[in-house]
């Protein structure tokens, strides 16, 4: 869990968000069948609702659409849109994050 909070505090400087940079390597992973928010969050040991305001961030920027409901399903996925370059870019970003080691101290 260590790693999850010093990947978020990265996420937060970099990105604005402390849960941007754990939904963008979800969505950069899952192609195109999506990223539940509910499994993704129940993964994370974190409410689902953490994850909302950087997924309408990223629909806003035309990064993400929502996948289109599969019939009397309740669950919402959501998928990469857009430049194809873009994500492979911001994938690679989130992966350097997550090699990052804090340095001794750092707060």
């Amino acid at each position: 869990m260590e790693h999850a909070e010093e990947l978020r505090r990265l996420s937060a400087g970099v990105f604005g968000n402390r849960y941007r940079a754990e939904l963008i390597a979800a969505l950069a992973a899952a192609g195109d069948r999506g990223v539940c928010l509910g499994d993704l969050a129940m993964a994370r040991q974190v409410p689902a609702s953490v994850y909302l305001p950087p997924v309408h961030t990223l629909i806003t920027l035309g990064l993400v659409q929502r996948v289109p409901p599969v019939t009397r399903q309740r669950r919402r996925f959501y998928r990469c849109c857009g430049s194809a370059q873009a994500w492979q870019s911001l994938a690679a970003t989130v992966a350097r994050l997550q090699e990052h080691q804090a340095p001794p101290g750092a707060a």
